[in-house]
């Protein structure tokens, strides 16, 4: 029996990697028992319903700020997590803990610790987040998404460089219909939008003026929740044409149906967009943290399979400029999934329960 717990939560960035392993671990071992430990303010439990995987909760914070209050309020936190996080470990007794990054991991990667369980990270990141930096001297491994990230770890023997692990609905063939899924023409040219599991108001707002000025294109638009009713709303007239959803559940079919993606740059959305191969325009967050989507982006644009936009450029204009410089050019577009297929890495689940197994077996460090 293996055991395992998988600490991840928050946004779909950090729980689909930790899916993806759980699933290839599932296929893997004859007798596989799984724990997954996240927050009720994420997305854990609306992105784990269906999968048949045990989910426990405990009190987690993100950083307060430096101010002295706080840093009193995230320290008070992290050790309300810890013992909670001490008590579930406790009661299942896994043989490994795998921390996924972000603060909901944290707390449950250091019980892991002090209960003496090895501990393994994933880094889905170019610039590794300040949760997995600080546990970096707790972990036996760390498996980086991108090669780039272990510029900012101590001990390199402890990095492995696998790629982000993708859920098998992106890796495995498709064979399904795609445009009927989403009552399109599969003769017409179909722009897909998403800015990640929670969306994106800025490429949501240029996708609602590019279709609503006339596009000559089709389109499906994953708006997030807040978002959805306006979006929904001012592009009734255009539901024939347009496709719109507050989240696709079935991303693949999505990517299937489109020629050409507009998307942030997360860490999963450009390691998905590079998997199936499509051409893309990143707009990175603004925001994020050391400003790591730009560095994600520059990953897939130094193939040739991305365009990358600032967020303050970005609008209904200069979407139907991009458009017609790419969709308008075949030898552009077949240059473009070329590049991105390039930057695929569908195995990484596997090479990263490979390399666990080897470790918990002692035939590797």
């Amino acid at each position: 029996m293996m055991k395992v717990v998988f600490a991840s939560g928050g946004t779909g960035g950090h729980i689909y990697p930790a899916l993806a392993i759980a699933d290839e671990m599932n296929s893997r071992y004859h007798s596989f028992d799984p724990l997954f430990v996240g927050t009720r303010s994420g997305l854990e439990s609306e992105l784990l319903s269906g999968c048949g995987y045990e989910l426990k909760y405990i009190v987690s914070k993100p950083l307060r700020g430096r101010k002295f209050w706080g840093r009193v309020g995230t320290l008070a936190g992290l050790a309300a997590g810890i013992i909670q996080a001490l008590v579930i470990l406790t009661r299942f007794n896994p043989d490994l803990v795998i921390g996924f990054g972000g603060y909901a991991s944290a707390s449950v990667v250091i019980a892991g610790a002090l209960l003496r369980k090895p501990v393994f990270l994933q880094e889905q990141n170019s610039i590794p987040g300040m949760a997995n930096r600080v546990l970096s001297r707790l972990a036996r491994r760390i498996y980086l998404g991108f090669e780039h990230a272990g510029d900012f770890f101590r001990d390199g023997r402890k990095l492995l460089h696998t790629g982000n692990p993708l859920r098998r609905m992106i890796t495995e063939n498709y064979t399904g219909n795609p445009h009927s899924a989403f009552g399109l023409n599969p003769g017409i040219p179909t722009l897909l939008v998403f800015g990640g599991s929670q969306g994106a108001s800025s490429l949501n707002r240029a996708a609602l003026e590019y279709f609503r000025s006339g596009a000559d294109i089709q389109g499906i638009i994953q708006t997030g929740t807040n978002d959805f009713d306006k979006v929904k709303s001012a592009l009734s007239e255009l539901k024939e044409q347009v496709f719109v959803s507050e989240f696709i559940q079935n991303i693949r079919e999505a990517y299937e149906a489109a020629d050409i993606v507009l998307a942030r740059a997360g860490a999963l959305s450009v390691a998905e967009i590079a998997s199936v191969g499509i051409p893309s325009i990143l707009v990175p967050y603004p925001f994020a943290a050391d400003d790591h989507q730009s560095v994600n982006a520059r990953f897939l644009e130094e193939s040739g399979g991305a365009v990358t936009v600032r967020d303050s450029e970005l609008s209904g204009d200069k979407l139907r400029e991009l458009l017609a410089q790419i969709i308008g050019d075949e030898g552009k577009l077949e240059r473009m999934r070329s590049g991105a297929r390039e930057k695929g890495a569908a195995d990484a689940a596997r090479r990263i329960v490979e390399d666990i197994t080897g470790i918990m077996e002692g035939r590797a460090y």
